[in-house]
């Protein structure tokens, strides 16, 4: 589908971009600058369109726990309190076989990387789930330093309406008047969404905890005492889904170096 993006305050990284630039050094397909007066008022000064792709979270991991399985990949359910645990389980616990040499490493993508990182914090997060279909990912980054956006869920799963980023908040609470503040700055930048009815069918407000980190994600291996190896991927805050095939790759090839090496 398409990919909207609208900036109030663009950066020099933005306006510098040119559609040639875009298709030879960016690679993005589709990629299109938007004029003025397609922007959805006069606060906007930057916008462009691409392609790009938008997933239903709930059927895109029962698709990937499916293929896990069926390449041979067997699921199991164990308490820990760190990763470095899983090296101290036997075999048998595990469900594979001794002849295999064990544990060659351990993959540490809990997130909120056990609590042990003084780097980490939770992002507290509002969005809207509303009936409404639609046919782009939408995106407006405000003056103020705010997001307005949506995220459509395909296969009728209807449209996330978001955002907000609240840094230390573990409330899971959602506000009422966060989310008519959220709805209507969204009806605001794509009155589309609200089709023929002319209306939001709000579905639920869902509120969610982001592993967030200083510094950014960590990706990175480490051998722990005893000789294991660890490879970290953690703290990817509200893009897990969107980094997740990139983090995959750089897991994997930390991993092939270390059983190399």
């Amino acid at each position: 589908m398409k990919g909207i993006e609208y900036l109030e305050a663009p950066a020099v990284e933005y306006t510098s971009i040119t559609e040639a630039r875009a298709a030879s050094e960016l690679h993005l397909p589709g990629f299109r600058l938007l004029a003025s007066d397609e922007f959805p008022d006069d606060r906007v000064k930057w916008g462009c369109e691409y392609d790009t792709w938008s997933i239903n979270p709930m059927v895109y991991c029962s698709f990937l726990l499916r293929r896990f399985v069926y390449r041979g990949g067997l699921i199991l359910k164990r308490e820990l309190r760190a990763p470095n645990e899983v090296f101290s389980l036997l075999p048998s616990q595990l469900g594979i076989d001794d002849a295999n040499g064990g544990i060659g490493a351990v993959v540490n993508a809990s997130g909120y990387g056990f609590g042990t990182d003084p780097n980490m914090f939770i992002t507290r997060g509002q969005t809207c789930l509303v009936a409404n279909e639609c046919k782009a990912t939408v995106t407006r980054q405000n003056a103020d330093g705010s997001w307005t956006f949506c995220v459509p869920r395909g296969f009728e799963g209807g449209t996330v309406i978001g955002g907000t980023k609240e840094v230390d908040d573990w409330s899971t609470e959602p506000s009422v008047e966060v989310r008519e503040r959220l709805l209507g700055s969204f009806r605001g930048t794509y009155p589309a969404i609200l089709g023929d009815s002319g209306k939001y069918s709000v579905l639920c407000d869902i509120v969610g905890r982001r592993p967030t980190r200083k510094g950014g994600p960590r990706i990175e291996g480490e051998i722990v005492q005893g000789g294991g190896f660890i490879m970290h991927a953690y703290g990817l805050g509200g893009r897990g889904f969107e980094l997740s095939w990139g983090v995959g790759e750089e897991v994997v090839k930390g991993i092939n170096v270390h059983l190399k090496g």
